[in-house]
């Protein structure tokens, strides 16, 4: 059955590509992605010795690939059979992993997410039996060395690539790397052995270990290199390849996550501008970075995009309660269960995100469904329901990434909400109405004598908010409150000035003195308004703060105590006119309000009127005053300067490419070279110990044609190559002109009986 009982390639070369399959498999069981991993270290190693076995055998290819698929199929559901309990029976564990392997395609075709972890164990076992068979047959039956290091080597840097763990996959990789370079060095030695015991070549025997040696030095100093060489991420056009907001890569990462949504994500690093806490401190700068573009069925009256909420104050700082669930919020879920308020609009946002590394969903109050999978920080209602805190997309958002949020927007007007009860439930008293003893009695006696002459909590907010944005004077750039001094006390009594996190913090604590459940929100306002395409362009200087109030039956209610920003005016009764209070018409009719009165320093930012807005291409809404139609109106000056540029390299390459290959046909080494070369292309094989002549008379044989320009060709590099009088003004340059064009009709003519040959082969199997 064996055709030779020793290993003709040696042990260390069976060595080597089994650590290397061993180490992948390895360093996949250390990622910690799911429980059950740790059979693909077995499963890769006998796969690799079941291969060795196949490989040496005398079964034709197809038959050994059979019998590799039966072992493969019996290993596996083995392997994965152990981790059922011992009381189910053998035939139930094989016939629930093929139904859950059903459920999986199933979804994977239909739609749906798949949280079944033990379908993942089921695909990354069959990869490594396939890496570690394939790895065994391409060494030991039909040497193909990067087919060996290859595969495996993609899936280990994948792994890596993508893994945020604590385990340091990256040691994983480099000896992988180490490995390979060694692996590839030894199998080399084996090919020239064989070619010279063919050859009747004498070598010495024991020269595998200071081949070895060699590799094994030089594979290290490829590594120390490689240390010096830009990661891959900082190459922009690879990290813009791999972070497109469409195409192929970027549907295949969302279907990932949609059917392996058990996997563990981990943390990585974020440059999301809110944290758990808010405190009141010093001057704060905003730029004028764009965050995100939010696009709307229409435009909304008013309207803020919500990052997080704060519950409690302590000491000059928001807080979020201990208490706070976080659960895993699948799309197929459905909307979240939140506590009922009624007089609200569903609206759908678009929003595309431009920070490189985030994960809020920002979206407007309240926010109740995303499609894409995410961890929702809530405190129950006592109900059923949840009271959303936060929403964190649960892999991170990258540059350009786009999600779709739902939020059921309140359209309460104004004599709704005075005529709303005050009863409140346990779950707004418990927590929205925590007032600190560090609030001054100042603080409290103000708020008294602000909202005594109202009734109502609505007109008592509005009453607070109209003192403050009167009687505080906006400015972000106030100095931090001094030791002992409540931060709220500092920006009423002593500073009378500061910016959104010191307004809403005061409206918040002055109205829950007063009974009045309010809470403090932190995200961005709505942005500029882009009529063209329905978005909202959002910057880093809408970063805000705002104060919900919460009214029985209706739900949270937002309030605007900023003065620089313009109020949440609500119509006196339904059906009236709201207004669009960040710049609608409204406002657009007063000609001594602009938009830089409008907004303040906060809104635009201390750099605002020097940074221009910056172009993303997707938009494409500059008309050039309408005058331009036809083609050349949809062909913007980067592409004619892109085309030229393109033009203009091919044309240079095109021309070097030509001066190169002249230089090649002139230098007689260099014909030489060249005709093996073509050699290749022809199917001609030559043996390392043929002379140049008998090479010669081969390629004659295939290229009858060219019999004088090739023995010509050859003559010139004998002479050059072994006469004591080499001919420096050898004429090949003539030769060439004539030979080129029948070794390119012989190469068209062989490859093409090449193609035909392999139809008809694969038509017969």
């Amino acid at each position: 059955m064996f055709k030779r009982t020793r290993l003709e390639e040696g042990w260390t070369t069976l060595f080597l590509v089994w650590a290397m399959i061993f180490i992948a498999a390895s360093a996949i069981a250390q990622s910690d992605l799911i429980e059950g991993l740790g059979i693909i270290p077995f499963v890769a190693t006998v796969a690799l010795f079941a291969g060795l076995v196949l490989a040496k055998s005398r079964f034709p290819s197809n038959t050994a690939h059979l019998f590799s698929l039966i072992y493969g199929l019996f290993i596996i559901f083995f392997f994965l059979g152990l981790s059922f309990p011992d009381t189910i029976p053998w035939r139930e564990r094989i016939f629930d992993i093929v139904a859950r392997q059903i459920a999986w395609f199933r979804k994977a075709f239909e739609g749906g997410t798949s949280r079944d972890g033990l379908i993942f164990v089921v695909h990354t076992s069959v990869i490594f039996w396939l890496l570690g068979y394939t790895a065994a047959w391409y060494t030991f039956r039909y040497p193909r060395v990067w087919r060996v290091v290859v595969p495996a080597g993609i899936v280990l840097l994948s792994v890596v690539y993508y893994y945020n763990g604590p385990s340091p996959l990256s040691i994983y990789l480099a000896l992988y790397t180490l490995l390979s370079l060694i692996y590839i060095a030894r199998t080399y030695l084996v090919d020239r052995e064989r070619v010279w015991r063919a050859e009747r070549v004498r070598y010495e025997r024991s020269i595998w270990f200071s081949f070895l040696r060699a590799a094994f030095l030089a594979a290290l100093v490829a590594l120390l290199a490689a240390r010096i060489v830009p990661p891959f991420t900082a190459s922009a056009a690879v990290a813009d390849a791999f972070s497109g907001a469409n195409g192929p890569w970027k549907e295949f990462q969302n279907d990932w996550t949609r059917l392996f949504s058990s996997l563990r994500s981990y943390s990585t690093a974020t440059s999301d501008p809110y944290l758990n806490s808010l405190t009141l401190g010093g001057p704060r700068t905003v730029g004028n970075t764009p965050i995100m573009d939010v696009t709307v069925p229409r435009k909304l009256p008013y309207v803020y995009w919500q990052a997080i909420v704060y519950d409690t104050y302590e000491d000059g700082s928001w807080d979020i309660e201990e208490d706070t669930d976080t659960l895993l919020l699948y799309p197929e879920d459905g909307v979240l269960t939140t506590p009922f308020s009624q007089a609200r609009e569903v609206i759908t946002q678009t929003v595309v995100n431009y920070l490189p590394n985030s994960s809020f969903i920002y979206a407007a109050p309240e926010v109740i469904g995303v499609d894409r999978q995410a961890f929702v920080d809530s405190t129950p209602d006592g109900q059923g329901g949840v009271v959303v805190t936060s929403l964190r997309s649960r892999y991170v958002l990258r540059l350009n990434d786009e999600y779709l949020v739902t939020s059921r927007v309140s359209t309460a007007d104004a004599e709704s909400l005075r005529q709303a009860s005050t009863v409140y439930p346990s779950w707004v008293t418990t927590r929205y109405l925590q007032v600190p003893d560090t609030i001054t009695p100042e603080t409290l006696a103000l708020a008294q004598e602000i909202t005594t002459p109202y009734d109502t909590p609505f007109d008592k907010a509005i009453a607070v908010r109209d003192w403050l944005r009167q009687n505080v004077t906006y400015n972000d750039q106030i100095a931090a409150p001094p030791e002992g001094i409540d931060a709220v006390h500092y920006v009423l009594f002593v500073a009378q000035e500061g910016y959104c996190n010191y307004y809403a913090s005061a409206m918040a604590l002055m109205l829950r003195s007063q009974g009045i459940p309010a809470r403090v929100v932190s995200g961005y306002a709505q942005g500029e308004f882009n009529e063209d395409t329905m978005s909202y362009r959002v910057k880093a200087s809408n970063a805000h703060t705002w104060v919900e109030v919460y009214f029985p039956l209706y739900g949270w209610i937002q309030f605007e105590p900023t003065a620089a920003l313009p109020t949440v005016d609500r119509p006196e009764s339904a059906g009236g006119n709201p207004g669009d209070a960040f710049g609608g018409e409204t406002f657009a009719e007063r000609p001594d309000i602009d938009r830089e009165s409008l907004l303040g320093e906060e809104e635009l930012g201390t750099d605002a009127a020097n940074e221009p807005l910056p172009d993303l291409d997707q938009f494409g809404t500059d008309q050039a005053d309408g005058a331009n139609t036809g083609l050349l109106a949809t062909v913007s000056l980067w592409q004619v300067v892109g085309a030229i540029v393109v033009v203009g390299v091919a044309a240079f390459l095109m021309l070097s490419a030509n001066e190169m290959n002249k230089r090649v046909e002139r230098d007689v080494v260099g014909s030489y070279s060249r005709l093996s070369w073509w050699a290749r292309w022809l199917g001609i094989l030559f043996r390392p110990a043929q002379t140049p002549y008998e090479r010669a008379d081969v390629m004659v044989t295939a290229v009858p044609e060219g019999s004088s320009p090739i023995r010509r060709l050859t003559q010139h590099f004998v002479v050059n190559q072994f006469s004591a009088h080499p001919n420096g003004d050898a004429d090949t340059e003539s030769q060439w002109r004539q030979l080129r064009p029948l070794l390119l009709r012989k190469t068209i003519v062989h490859q093409l009986d090449r193609l035909r040959t392999w139809r008809v082969t694969r038509k017969e199997k």
